[in-house]
């Protein structure tokens, strides 16, 4: 009888965790650290310590040291994801950065400072069609965190370059 209500629990307990996403279901906010997001400030660019917070209708960015929202993006906005693991952004594609200076020509500004980083670094790019958020996602959470960006959004992100 042990033996049966120990697997009977199991079984509930596996089927609790490990059932993919339905469409429309709601899910737990996720939020995931060790992220990095650049931005523009002045002549330059600056690299804040976030957050970034997975709730039910968006993706919120906010400041790791006051818990202040950076960004807000609706996953219905969301138009494009790139990921790239290079020691410089992509051009071209560039974490969206070439693409994005269209939209927002400031966004040249960070386009070259960024490209002179030294050391390889895992960057995810989300776009909309009037915002973007350039992430350097730590390697020990990227894994987590394109996926779970995927789940919630349901945007496929691009991979660039390496793919580590």
């Amino acid at each position: 009888m042990k033996t049966i209500l120990t697997a009977a629990l199991a079984v509930i307990v596996f089927t609790a965790f490990c059932i993919p996403a339905v469409p429309g279901q709601v899910l737990r906010p996720e939020t995931y650290r060790n992220i990095e997001m650049l931005a523009p400030a002045g002549d330059g660019t600056t690299e804040t310590d976030v957050r970034v917070q997975f709730r039910d209708g968006s993706m919120v960015i906010v400041s790791a040291s006051d818990g202040t929202v950076l960004k807000e993006m609706n996953y219905s906005d969301i138009t494009a994801a790139e990921y790239s693991y290079t020691k410089n952004p992509r051009w071209k594609t560039g974490l969206g950065i070439g693409a994005a200076a269209f939209v927002f020509p400031p966004l040249l500004l960070i386009a070259i400072p960024v490209g002179f980083t030294k050391h390889r670094r895992h960057w995810v790019t989300v776009r909309t069609s009037n915002d973007f958020a350039v992430l350097k996602v730590g390697k020990g959470i990227r894994k987590l965190f394109i996926p779970a960006f995927e789940t919630r959004s349901s945007v496929k992100v691009t991979a660039l370059g390496d793919n580590k």
